[in-house]
């Protein structure tokens, strides 16, 4: 009796050891979360970071500041990390190396390790287990690192090669190199279509220009075939550098630097990302594009921002805006609204420092500058002692400036006298606080000095621009050339003045 109560005893015992080794076996592996494991031989510091990109920006998700009983770091969080590009930063140097959160599954029980030595590249030694898509990226760019280097040996003996046949053989085994390149990349993609490793290396294919197409014709076909291989419903990729570069490379390279070009191919960005179903990769195309030109200094292209706060912000797209900055973001853009290059200028009505009333739309010259200016002002002193000059140099071939002084009717005598001392002899005005402040609201004047050129009609051509850009457009509207023995020649005085909104 007593011997089979031991036996029950241990028999106990083994299922309790048993049931506690495979807790322990689960509480390596997250059963929801993510669990990733980091050893770095040769490391000291005790610091490890884990990091994510977003665009081209970093962001830390977690610091560690102490090693486990292993000697490496445990980052563990009961939610999934979201999929993208991720890394383990070191300290102090900041080296590190990157890796990929493919989807919730392959975060789960991730193990990665590396060694730092000489050479102080983390990513040579790195080895991933517990994620399929991290082998196959590693084996890739193991590929890549390869064939560069054959392909910068075969360069170097192409360079040296003086024998014509042989050079042409080297140059066709460089061309060979090249396809083996593509072979891979596409049977990856055909393998492991939803690997992130493929997403990645299909967005990053460029488009292949036949080779019989002239340079314009291969532009608009490089420019139609684009964004073939990019995938609009996949988030994962806002989390690389990769889509951040694309929508910069789309609108800057591939798209002319003119407000209606601009804005046809951030629509198009828009309205696939709209139609790709995903809402976080629409917000970040939509913010990032909103931004950029809510700060652009390119002249007139506050009109993307327009389209973009027009269309998508307040339209209802973008709901996750909280409704005082979306308010914000909708009075901006109807401010902004009638004061876009190619509009008719809104009228202004003032005095002139001697009392007269003037309107803007009543001067009668082939070019108006619209000059707003403070006597206080350091910046708006040296702005006008530039367009002085130019305004004695263009005034009688129909160049008229009008100044708005941002002094009220009481404080008159501080514009009259900055006029006087910097000769100023083109129209000037002011008036009392409403009206004069009705003129600055209407132009947006936050800051002087503040310099638009109109046209003949009133039409807005050009705004905040400085006396440098005015003078090369008047040169280019009048016809006038430098002409570096005789000096500058008026080629044609009569030239038709309906310029077109640049």
């Amino acid at each position: 009796m007593n011997q089979l109560l031991r036996r029950s005893i241990l028999l106990v015992l083994a299922l309790m050891l048993a049931n506690f080794a495979i807790a322990q076996d689960r509480a390596a592996t997250a059963e929801e979360g993510y669990n990733i494991r980091v050893k770095i031989d040769g490391y000291e510091n005790d610091t490890c970071i884990l990091g994510y990109r977003l665009g081209k920006k970093t962001y830390v998700k977690d610091t560690l500041i102490t090693r486990n009983d292993k000697g490496g770091w445990l980052f563990k969080g009961d939610e999934a990390l979201k999929g993208g590009i991720y890394l383990i930063l070191t300290k102090p140097e900041n080296l590190y190396f990157e890796f990929l959160i493919p989807n919730d599954e392959e975060q789960k029980n991730l193990s990665l390790h590396t060694k730092l030595d000489a050479s102080k590249d983390l990513s040579k030694n790195l080895k991933i287990e517990g994620s399929v898509d991290n082998k196959a990226f590693l084996d890739y760019l193991k590929f890549l690192s390869k064939t560069r280097a054959k392909d910068t040996k075969i360069g170097k003996s192409i360079e040296a090669e003086e024998d014509a046949e042989k050079k042409k053989k080297l140059q066709e085994e460089r061309v060979a190199i090249g396809g083996s390149v593509k072979e891979y990349q596409l049977n990856l993609i055909a393998k492991h279509p939803d690997y992130l490793s493929s997403k990645l290396i299909a967005a990053s294919i460029q488009p292949e220009v036949p080779k019989e197409y002239d340079r314009a014709q291969g532009f608009y076909y490089y420019r139609a075939h684009y964004w073939d291989n990019f995938d609009w419903t996949d988030p994962r990729l806002i989390r690389t550098p990769l889509f951040k570069d694309k929508l910069e490379f789309w609108t800057e390279k591939l798209a002319v630097q003119v407000p209606d070009s601009v804005i046809v191919a951030v629509d198009f960005v828009l309205k696939n990302s709209l139609e790709g179903g995903d809402k976080e990769m629409f917000q970040y195309a939509a913010a990032e594009y909103l931004n950029k030109y809510a700060q652009t200094k390119v002249i007139c292209m506050d009109a993307v921002y327009v389209f973009l706060g027009e269309k998508y912000y307040c339209s209802g797209h973008a709901d996750w805006v909280d409704s005082a900055q979306l308010e914000k973001i909708c009075e901006n853009v109807a401010t902004l609204k009638p004061l876009q290059c190619g509009l008719y200028a809104p009228n202004i009505r003032l005095k002139k420092l001697d009392g007269t009333p003037v309107n803007l739309h009543e001067v009668k010259a082939k070019f108006t500058a619209l000059y707003f200016w403070d006597p206080d002002c350091g910046n708006c002193s040296k702005t006008t002692d530039k367009l002085v000059p130019v305004y004695n140099k263009y005034k009688d071939m129909g160049f008229e400036v009008f100044g708005v002084c941002s002094k009220s009717w009481k404080d008159i005598e501080r514009c009259k006298e900055k006029v006087k001392d910097k000769g100023m002899d083109f129209i000037n005005t002011s008036d009392e606080p409403y009206p004069l402040a009705v003129a600055k609201k209407t132009y947006d004047i936050k800051v002087n000095p503040f310099l638009v050129l109109l046209d003949e009609n009133k039409k807005i051509m050009w705004k905040r621009i400085d006396p440098k850009q005015l003078e090369d457009i008047l040169k280019r509207e009048f016809g006038i050339k430098d002409d570096p023995a005789e000096g500058a020649v008026l080629e044609n005085k009569e030239k038709a003045t309906d310029a077109k909104p640049k």
